[in-house]
């Protein structure tokens, strides 16, 4: 009798470790839970052209956007296991986003460095925030230690005011009309947005998706389609190039384009938010509601606050139709 109640304690503290230790690296791969949100640093702008911060979820990837951001500089290590699943998480984000993400791995726990390549590293992720085509977001896991060791870092190569003389001036500049041009496509000033964007100096990547978009709404299909085809040029691996010009087919009526284009992003971004959606127009307007309801159903699961996505599958509920229907695409 002792040996069995003794087999059952073994096994109960076995099962207790086990079950900790699942919620552990749970906690770990959601670093904007309640479990690990008092630890993360705040989000602070040392200049219009770096942001530091912590570990950025899909929340913060439209946030940053917004503010201009094009690269994300991630000091993640892919030796460490969690950080590896993050730091694929964080890419297919971005790519999403239209961002590219530079990584330099930097292993640190508590604040105590480790690893042979921590300064040089360091040093590299200054300099690459330094040489970015338009923000640079430079986060951690918390964006305490290796974050605040490359902010230090930037601090002594340059005045706080400035980061190359007249050319970082420009980019300040072009900086300030890109967020007029973001605020005025939220306001729905889409005429603004596309004066501010051409007063630009140095066009960015993320300028041309915005032009884009706002052509888009504008209705000049011609014009979006033209400049999603030049940030494809450039690079062709744009997401929101390839979703833009998708868009543009299924506003065209060229619904077997829209398709074609729109399965080409699901294969390498199988959650793709915008792709799931546009499937989902293309399927209603072909008069396949069960498939456009599914569609727009995975959709909102990955972006529960879209009301056009709410919107349509309330129409698809109530009456769904085969006749064609106008698809709308909120460029974030």
């Amino acid at each position: 009798m002792k040996e069995l109640i003794s087999r059952k304690v073994v096994l109960c503290v076995l099962l207790f470790c086990a079950l900790g230790g699942a919620f552990g690296v749970w906690v770990l791969l959601h670093p904007a839970s309640i479990w690990v949100q008092p630890w993360r640093a705040q989000q602070s702008t040392m200049s219009e052209q770096v942001i530091f911060g912590p570990y950025p979820v899909e929340e913060d990837f439209v946030a940053l956007k917004k503010r201009g951001v094009t690269t994300i500089i991630s000091l993640l290590d892919s030796d460490i296991p969690y950080e590896k699943v993050l730091l694929a998480q964080e890419r297919e984000r971005a790519a999403r986003h239209g961002m590219q993400v530079q990584n330099f791995p930097m292993a640190s726990i508590l604040g105590q460095s480790f690893g042979a390549d921590y300064v040089r590293n360091s040093e590299a992720a200054a300099r690459a925030a330094i040489d970015a085509d338009g923000t640079a977001y430079i986060h951690c896991y918390l964006g305490l230690h290796r974050a605040g060791n490359v902010q230090k870092l930037l601090t002594q190569f340059h005045a706080a005011s400035s980061f190359a003389g007249s050319q970082a001036t420009e980019r300040s500049v072009d900086t300030q009309r890109l967020d007029r041009a973001n605020f005025a496509f939220l306001e729905a000033d889409y005429e603004t947005t596309l004066g501010e964007i051409a007063r630009m100096k140095q066009p960015t990547i993320a300028s041309m998706q915005l032009a884009g978009w706002a052509n888009y709404r504008l209705d000049r299909i011609d014009a979006a389609r033209e400049q999603f085809g030049r940030l494809l040029e450039l690079s062709p691996d744009d997401t929101e190039a390839m979703s833009g010009m998708a868009y543009c087919a299924l506003r065209s009526g060229d619904l077997a384009d829209a398709q074609a284009r729109f399965n080409q992003i699901l294969a390498r971004l199988p959650e793709d938010v915008a792709a799931l959606e546009g499937l989902g127009h293309v399927k209603y307007r072909q008069g396949n509601p069960a498939e456009a309801r599914s569609y727009f159903q995975r959709a909102l699961a990955r972006s529960p606050g879209n009301p056009e996505t709410r919107q349509m599958l309330e129409r698809l509920q109530s009456a769904p139709v085969s006749a064609a229907g106008q698809a709308v695409h909120t460029a974030d």
